[in-house]
């Protein structure tokens, strides 16, 4: 490992953060925060401060009027978030986005990830994957389309949802995807996708961490999540729905919660079995008890139609 890669990782270490999964141990810290930041954690929301830690499975989201937000990792990965921004930190790694080897996963928004000397980073979004990135790369995600622009290094970039080997990328090739098309490899972005891009992404900003050695910050009132506040989760690629009805399924029992799946339940279906679980249960086994045999009459005497009582009628004969 260079030094800077085990500086970093003695300063996280200072700071109680763990590069190794853990389900109690803090991943990553706020570091800038200028405007609108909130974490939704299991299933409450409550805003960010610089200096917050993170953990594994927090969505972080970004207001419309967001400048930049910062998120510094454990592991020497720095997000930098624009406005408009959904992002979840280490998603969890038992259902279909574990198998997709991701650290990140990117549900909408800009992101611009930069790793540390020898380290590396996967990201997953609706519509293109990054396998592997040892650098720093721009990622853009829409309904409609999605871009990766790499601004030093070198990544392996995926279609998500479609078969087909990761393409190579080095400094200043740009992928494109649009939802109904397959993907392009251009040698820049276009400028049409590129309007929004946050302009703290053009700075080469100095890591912060050390600052918040000793004054972590505290979350701030923690509130249940409303609907609309995790609807991406919800209606997204099949294996964020299913995440998401793990993770969210208590606010279930909400009044206007339920109403909003129930409206939208076309879009995701995995809801139906927990708003309707009496139509998942087994049948019940009904057991049916047979009347026993009737007596019958041989020669004014009552007799059971057993074998006994067939020879007897036929030595009456």
């Amino acid at each position: 490992m260079k030094p800077a890669a085990l500086a970093c990782a003695a300063l996280f270490a200072l700071l109680g953060l763990s590069p190794v999964r853990s389900a109690a141990a803090p991943i990553g810290i706020v570091t800038i925060a200028d405007g609108e930041l909130h974490v939704i954690r299991a299933a409450q929301r409550f805003a960010a401060a610089e200096g917050l830690r993170l953990h594994d499975g927090d969505i972080v989201r970004t207001g419309a009027d967001t400048r930049l937000a910062r998120i510094e990792l454990g592991d020497g990965i720095a997000l930098d978030l624009g406005a408009s921004t959904e992002l979840m930190l280490q998603p969890p790694a038992d259902g279909r986005l574990g198998e997709r080897a991701t650290t990140l996963y990117l549900a909408r928004g800009w992101l611009k990830a930069s790793t540390a000397p020898a380290g590396a980073a996967g990201l997953a979004s609706p519509l293109t994957d990054i396998l592997h990135l040892d650098g720093s790369a721009v990622m853009h995600v829409s309904p409609e389309d999605a871009l990766v622009f790499v601004e030093s290094g070198q990544a392996r970039v995926a279609e998500s949802g479609r078969d087909g080997g990761a393409l190579a990328m080095a400094n200043g090739d740009a992928l494109v995807r649009r939802a109904a098309e397959a993907a392009s490899l251009e040698r820049r972005p276009p400028a049409a996708l590129l309007q929004g891009l946050p302009r703290g992404f053009a700075d080469t900003l100095p890591r912060r961490a050390a600052r918040f050695l000793g004054a972590p910050a505290e979350p701030g009132p923690a509130q249940p999540v409303a609907y609309a506040e995790v609807a991406t989760w919800i209606d997204g690629e099949p294996a964020v729905r299913s995440m998401a009805v793990k993770r969210f399924a208590a606010r279930a029992r909400d009044r206007a919660f339920r109403a909003a799946l129930l409206a939208g339940l076309r879009r995701h279906p995995e809801w139906d079995r927990t708003l309707f679980p009496e139509k998942y249960r087994p049948a019940p086994v009904v057991v049916v008890q047979r009347a026993p045999p009737q007596a019958v009459s041989l020669q004014g005497v009552m007799a059971w139609p057993d074998s006994a009582a067939t020879e007897s009628m036929e030595t009456t004969r």
